[in-house]
């Protein structure tokens, strides 16, 4: 996902037409279905490109698929920081030989 895309973009999308392509939808619901299960269950395989333009019908879930990935990144980015908070902490802790009194300012 691209952080500058703000919406799908027209262009992608497919013009409307009484009878629309079978298999570009057959395409873009397999893959809007893969990026649904991976907001919630990333898997380490690679994803490819639709071979043809978005189509109109599956331009709502499009969307709403792009603002589940920006949540899910939002998301992430939070933890990411709570996590390096933890570690900062964590190395402001001093070594000391296992035999000296060990005190720390929980306040500072």
């Amino acid at each position: 996902m691209r952080d500058d895309a703000a919406a799908t973009p027209q262009a992608m999308i497919a013009t409307p037409s009484p009878a629309s392509d079978e298999a570009a939808i057959a395409e873009w619901t397999a893959l809007l279905d893969r990026f649904e299960r991976d907001i919630h269950d990333p898997s380490a395989d690679a994803w490819r490109t639709a071979s043809a333009p978005l189509p109109v019908e599956l331009a709502g879930r499009a969307e709403t698929v792009l603002a589940a990935q920006r949540a899910a990144t939002a998301r992430l980015s939070r933890e990411r920081d709570e996590v390096l908070g933890q570690l900062s902490a964590v190395r402001r802790v001093p070594s000391t030989p296992a035999t000296a009194a060990a005190y720390i300012d929980l306040d500072g």
